[in-house]
């Protein structure tokens, strides 16, 4: 039996309950749940909608047009094309506007779950198993399903031939030193640092002193980079870009084409509201980025917010920046890191106890 997707847009949890009960009769199967801003003058006038697709068997769904076209309140329309999403799928999933939380709901939004986030955990079969435990008996379960989803994403590997891009200030420099130190120092590689020029010069002496102290050559100009042996890496520091449209990527994919970049990373303040982290994301859409590095986590309080960006599929997450030592302060598993400082007081347990099952 064939199943067909459909792609509706709510203004609240319980509108999503209440379409799914009464015009799907409760058999629809809830794939993904995003959060989604207004346009124009709406993304400051409304509040942020819901955007669910559910997936049921055709026979039910019936043909497209008796399913309906978008509108402006909650349409509901044929979604043809797969979507990827980090919210689980369950059948019949039950939502809480946040004003209704209570229990563990209330728990995980404390520690920074987003909204999204939230709903996808509560589409979960076992959701209310999870609510009837004891709270750190149902964290240490909630740490497992994280793992599960995170496990489940494909990783990209980082190639030789390495891009640290970002924005002015967001710790990109700093990012590509200590990732050229683990290099160095850990896994004991060769590499090479080429410190480029775009329409704005890319200046200061750091990461060339730096460069030297490692013994690692340091160039300014493509014509000064190194031969390369097959082994041997090459980190490719740009200037900071501010995002500003579809036109903000154009000269670095000019400057980046005859360095045959194999690996893109996007370096991104963790620190920032959620929505300038989407932003950037949207950034690294656009200019090909493969992975992703998060710095200041030294001055993150909620560490939960992360999590949504984890399980995006988009970037594999390469390290976390904990601090400004540019020899150190960096955590490359990734996973157990936030997990640990999401809820600080169980988050370690449920990290190793996922890392078993």
């Amino acid at each position: 039996m064939n199943q067909q997707r459909i792609r509706f847009i709510v203004s609240s949890a319980e509108e999503a309950v209440t379409v799914l009960r009464d015009r799907f009769e409760g058999k629809a199967k809830v794939v993904s749940v995003r959060q989604v801003e207004g346009t124009g003058l709406a993304r400051f006038l409304q509040a942020p909608k819901l955007e669910v697709i559910a997936e049921m068997a055709e026979e039910v769904a019936g043909p497209a047009s008796e399913v309906g076209a978008e509108d402006e309140g909650s349409g509901v329309f044929p979604e043809p094309d797969p979507v990827g999403s980090a919210a689980p799928s369950a059948p019949n999933a039950e939502f809480q506007p946040e004003s209704l939380l209570s229990g563990l709901p209330r728990l995980l939004r404390a520690g920074g779950f987003s909204t999204q986030m939230l709903a996808g955990l509560q589409c979960r079969p076992d959701w209310s198993e999870l609510e009837a435990m004891p709270r750190q008996r149902a964290l240490l379960r909630v740490g497992m399903n994280l793992r599960a989803d995170f496990d489940a994403i494909k990783r990209r590997p980082l190639g030789s031939r390495v891009a640290f891009i970002g924005g002015p200030g967001v710790g990109k420099t700093t990012a590509l030193c200590k990732w050229l130190a683990s290099e160095v120092f850990v896994r004991g590689k060769r590499s090479a640092v080429l410190k480029l020029d775009l329409e704005r010069a890319n200046p200061g002496d750091a990461l060339a002193v730096f460069c030297e102290a490692l013994g690692v050559p340091c160039a300014r100009s493509i014509p000064d980079v190194p031969t390369l042996g097959p082994d041997e890496s090459l980190f490719v520091d740009v200037p900071g870009i501010v995002p500003s449209g579809g036109s903000d990527v154009a000269p670095l994919m000019e400057a980046l084409g005859p360095l045959f970049v194999t690996s893109r990373v996007i370096v991104i303040n963790a620190a920032y509201d959620p929505e300038l982290i989407k932003r950037a994301f949207g950034f690294a859409a656009r200019a090909d980025c493969t992975h992703v590095v998060f710095t200041h986590l030294d001055e993150l309080t909620q560490w939960g917010k992360l999590w949504e960006f984890l399980l995006d599929h988009q970037l594999t997450p390469l390290f976390l920046g904990t601090g400004p030592n540019i020899a150190g302060d960096l955590e490359e598993n990734v996973f157990a890191s936030v997990l640990a400082r999401t809820f600080p007081e169980v988050g370690l347990q449920a990290a190793k106890s996922a890392v078993v099952q």
